[in-house]
């Protein structure tokens, strides 16, 4: 994505004659909505909406008639964990670092701040995949709905569906951290690429199953059939913590970093 999208903004924020009470929040909104527009603007999206939805329908629809809502959306759910996690990976890791050459003349200004900066950029990328997630989940969980085979909880099936976007925030949180504090994108890119495979396939071999994505898959059969343990709540927590985490620490790194 082009950085030239919110540096533009920057010209706009200063001209809008705001309050001293509204410099705090005008040009974190400013960002945000530049940001989120460019997102929504790009074919990425776009290609990606299209072909998430044309899995979705091939798969509830030739699905067997034997399998559960359960199975059909434990399915689904896991597209995002294994597959359009790449492309979450590649646009929250690249959101910073790819506009690092203008940073120094354009953030360091009177009316954007470092933290401005920063927080737009978190709040927009988590908002981003929050909606393209919910998109594809609405058609997932109505299609999956309409099959009509039952073996499924109301609530554990919100549940599963919560769960992994949770988890989802945490790799878009750490693609942002990432991507503030590697100097390149393709460094920021490829780092995330082979934590988050590690957390899906190792963690629960080396005893951190509650942080792998994997094993938080392997529970969404059971919780959407209504079956409920203490490793769904660990998860949660230990996903949470891991984005609030990384969330201050970038935001304090780049703060004090030389620009």
């Amino acid at each position: 994505m082009r950085s030239s999208n919110w540096f533009g903004v920057k010209k706009h924020v200063g001209s809008l004659g705001r309050r001293e009470g509204e410099l705090a929040s005008g040009p974190f909104w400013a960002i945000v909505q530049a940001d989120l527009g460019s997102l929504f603007r790009s074919k990425i999206t776009y290609g990606w909406l299209l072909a998430a939805a044309f899995i979705q329908v091939i798969r509830t629809f030739g699905s067997h008639a034997a399998e559960t809502v359960a199975a059909v959306v434990s399915s689904g759910l896991g597209d995002f964990v294994y597959i359009w996690a790449l492309v979450i990976i590649g646009l929250s890791a690249s959101s910073v670092s790819s506009e690092a050459g203008e940073l120094a003349d354009s953030v360091m200004s009177k009316s954007v701040t470092r933290l401005d900066y920063v927080l737009a950029k978190f709040a927009s990328r988590i908002s981003y995949t929050l909606v393209t997630f919910s998109l594809v989940t609405a058609l997932l969980v109505g299609l999956g709905l309409k099959l009509e085979v039952g073996g499924y909880d109301l609530l554990g099936l919100t549940s599963a569906v919560l769960l992994v976007a949770l988890a989802l925030v945490t790799l878009t949180v750490l693609g942002v951290g990432f991507s503030v504090i590697l100097p390149n994108s393709v460094m920021a890119i490829v780092t995330l690429l082979v934590l988050w495979y590690a957390m899906t396939a190792l963690f629960p071999v080396i005893g951190l199953g509650f942080l792998s994505p994997g094993s938080l898959l392997g529970t969404l059969p059971g919780l959407i059939g209504g079956t409920w343990n203490w490793g769904e709540g660990e998860t949660a927590i230990a996903f949470a913590g891991v984005s609030v985490a990384a969330t201050a620490l970038a935001s304090a790194y780049f703060y004090l970093k030389d620009l």
